[in-house]
C-alpha cells in the first residue's frame, strides 16, 4: 500500500501536467519555446515506510518536477529513493553499488532510452554512467533508513510529443529493487511553445509501413508489392499456413454471413500459404491501399469482370490462378501442414516466391510506395502513449459473427500480444489459432476493429444462392482499437481506396499502432464488441 501511494501519487502529477496541454487558438497566439519545470512531489512520512528489509530493497520517496522543453533542451531531474533494505549500498564495490536502470515499458528493460545516455546503442549523450543506467547513488555510502537522491540529465528529442523513460533501482551484478512502475516524463513542446496532446508521439518514420518493424539490412525491398492472398476460413479450412507472417490480415464478412481472410504479405516471405479461395468485392478497396497483388482461385462472373477492369485502370496486379500468367503460382496438395486431409476445394496452396514471381510476369515489378499505417517506433512504450490517453483496460475481446464463429482474442501482457481463438462447430469449443505451416500460434500486437456499412448485393456466390456483400472502405466511422491490453475507440477516415485508414481518439489525438502483426474486423455499424 505504502509503494502503491508513492506511484500513485506521481501518476497524479503526470496526469494534472498533460491534462494543460493548449488548444489551437493559444498555441496561434504563442510566440516563442520557453522550458519550464513543474512542481515536484513531496516524501512521505518515513514511519510509512518499510525498515530494514531482509537483503536489498529500496522505496520511491519523492522527486523533482517534470519538465515540459523545447526540442533539443537539456534538465537536470531528481529521483529519491529510501533505502528499506538491511544493507548498505556501497559506491565502490561491485554487486553492493545502487544504480538507477532503465526497466519498465518505456523503453524496456536494459535498454536504450531517447531522453538520455551515453551516447551509446542510438542514446543522446546527457553524461549517464550508461546508454541503459541512468544515475549512480549520490554518495559514497547510503545506509538502512537513509535516502539517496540520483540526478540525471534528460534531453527533450527534436519532435514534439510526450515521452518516458522506466526507473528501477539496481545493486549493479546483484539484483533490481522496488519500486516498479516509476517512470520520468519529458513533455516536448512544439516550437511555438504550445504543448502536444497528452499522449502525443511521433509516428515511426523508418519502419515498415505495414507493421511497423524497424527497417533492417539484409530484408527485403521495401518499395515491392504487397501481396493480398484471399485464405478460406470455413473450419474445413483450418488450420491456415502462412499466416503468421502477414503483415496485416483481414478478417471479412462475406455471403451468409461467414467470413474469409485478406492476408497481407510485404515485409516477410512464407513458404506456403493457404488455402487459397475465391476473391470478394472487398478485395477491391484493400489491395489498392496497400500497392497490392491480388491473389484468389477465381471469383464469380462480375467479380471477375470488376477485377479484370481495376488491374487495366492500374490500381492493383490481378493474380487470378485462372490467367495463364498467374495459374503456376497455386499448387494443391493434401494433406495439409497438420496432418489432416484435404479435399477441394479446400486444397489449393500457394508460396510468396511464386506470387512475387507470377506479380512480375503481370507486369507488377516496378517499384510502388506504400501507405503506412502509422506505428510507434517500439513495442516497448508507455500504454498511453500514441493516442492511447483516456483508454480503458481490455485484455479479452469478443468480435460476434455469426453461425457460432465468434472470435475471441486473449491478451498477453508478458509478451504485449493477443493470442486469437476460433470457435470450431465441429468441436464445440474455441481453438487457438495456430499457423499449421510454421507451427507458430497467432500473436497479434493490434486488434483494429471498423464499424462501417455491409450491404447485400445481388451477385449469387454459391449454389444456394447466397448472396455476396460489398463492404464500405471510405468515407468515415467509429473505430475500436485494441493494443498493449487496452482498448481505444474513436474514428477512422479514408478518402479514398489508394489511401491508409487514418485513426483517431475521441479527444481528437492520432492513434499509432504497436510494431507487428495487426487484424482487423471490419463489421456492420449496428454490432457492438464487448470487451473486458
Amino acid at each position: 500500500m505504502r509503494r502503491l501511494w508513492s506511484v500513485c501519487n506521481a501518476l497524479a502529477i503526470v496526469v494534472a501536467m498533460l491534462l494543460t496541454f493548449a488548444s489551437p487558438a493559444t498555441r496561434a497566439a504563442a510566440a516563442t519555446c520557453v522550458s519550464s519545470v513543474g512542481p515536484g512531489i513531496a516524501p512521505p512520512p518515513t514511519t510509512t515506510l518499510p525498515q530494514g528489509l531482509p537483503g536489498w530493497h529500496a522505496t520511491w520517496y519523492g522527486q523533482s518536477g517534470y519538465m515540459s522543453l523545447c526540442p533539443g533542451d537539456t534538465s537536470v531531474a531528481t529521483v529519491a529513493y529510501y533505502n528499506t533494505g538491511s544493507n548498505g549500498w556501497v559506491l565502490s564495490r561491485m554487486g553492493q553499488a545502487a544504480f538507477l536502470g532503465t526497466n519498465g515499458p518505456e523503453p524496456g528493460i536494459d535498454q536504450a532510452s531517447i531522453l538520455g545516455g551515453d551516447g551509446q546503442n542510438g542514446s543522446p549523450a546527457t553524461s549517464w554512467p550508461r546508454y541503459n543506467r541512468v544515475a549512480a547513488q549520490p554518495a559514497d555510502y547510503v545506509g538502512p533508513g537513509q535516502v539517496a537522491w540520483f540526478q540525471f540529465t534528460v534531453k527533450a528529442p527534436a519532435a514534439p510529443g510526450v515521452y518516458a523513460v522506466g526507473l528501477r533501482p539496481v545493486i549493479e551484478g546483484a539484483q533490481w529493487m522496488e519500486d516498479i512502475g516509476v517512470y520520468w516524463v519529458v513533455t516536448v513542446l512544439y516550437p511555438d511553445g504550445t504543448k502536444p496532446g497528452p499522449s502525443a508521439r511521433p509516428r515511426c518514420e523508418t519502419c515498415w509501413p505495414l507493421n511497423g518493424v524497424q527497417q533492417g539490412p539484409g530484408q527485403p525491398n521495401i518499395a515491392r508489392r504487397a501481396l493480398n492472398v484471399r485464405i478460406d476460413n470455413a473450419p474445413a479450412a483450418r488450420p491456415h499456413s502462412g499466416t503468421s507472417k502477414a503483415d496485416i490480415v483481414f478478417e471479412t464478412l462475406v455471403e451468409a454471413g461467414i467470413t474469409r481472410y485478406e492476408a497481407i504479405f510485404h515485409s516477410q516471405d512464407p513458404a506456403k500459404i493457404g488455402s487459397v479461395r475465391s476473391a470478394r468485392l472487398s478485395d477491391r478497396e484493400i489491395t489498392p491501399m496497400v500497392r497490392g497483388a491480388l491473389a484468389f482461385s477465381g471469383a464469380t462472373t462480375e467479380e471477375t469482370k470488376f477485377i479484370q477492369e481495376d488491374a487495366a485502370a492500374g490500381k492493383y496486379i490481378d493474380l487470378n490462378a485462372n490467367w495463364p500468367y498467374a495459374g503456376a503460382a497455386y499448387f494443391r496438395s493434401s494433406p495439409d501442414d497438420a496432418g489432416n486431409l484435404r479435399s477441394s476445394p479446400y486444397n489449393e496452396w500457394t508460396t510468396s516466391n511464386l506470387l512475387r514471381e507470377a506479380t512480375n510476369r503481370a507486369g507488377g515489378g516496378d517499384p510502388v510506395s506504400i501507405p503506412t499505417w502509422n506505428f510507434l517506433d517500439s513495442v516497448n512504450h508507455i500504454e498511453w502513449a500514441g493516442g492511447f490517453y483516456g483508454s480503458v483496460n481490455a485484455s479479452a475481446i469478443t468480435i460476434p459473427y455469426e453461425h457460432q464463429d465468434q472470435v475471441r482474442y486473449a491478451y498477453d501482457g508478458s509478451t504485449r500480444t493477443y493470442a486469437r481463438y476460433q470457435y470450431d462447430p465441429n468441436l464445440g469449443r474455441d481453438v487457438r489459432e495456430v499457423d499449421a505451416y510454421y507451427n507458430t500460434a497467432i500473436a497479434a500486437r493490434n486488434i483494429v476493429v471498423v464499424y462501417t456499412d455491409v450491404v447485400t448485393t445481388a451477385i449469387v456466390e454459391d449454389s444456394l444462392g447466397s448472396l455476396g456483400v460489398n463492404i464500405r472502405t471510405t468515407g468515415s466511422g467509429r473505430v475500436s482499437i485494441f493494443r498493449d491490453g487496452r482498448r481505444q475507440d474513436g474514428t477512422w477516415a479514408r478518402n479514398s481506396i489508394f489511401d491508409a485508414w487514418q485513426f483517431v481518439s475521441l479527444a481528437g489525438e492520432p492513434i499509432w499502432l504497436s510494431p507487428g502483426q495487426t487484424w482487423v474486423h471490419m463489421i456492420p455499424t449496428t454490432w457492438s464488441v464487448p470487451s473486458q
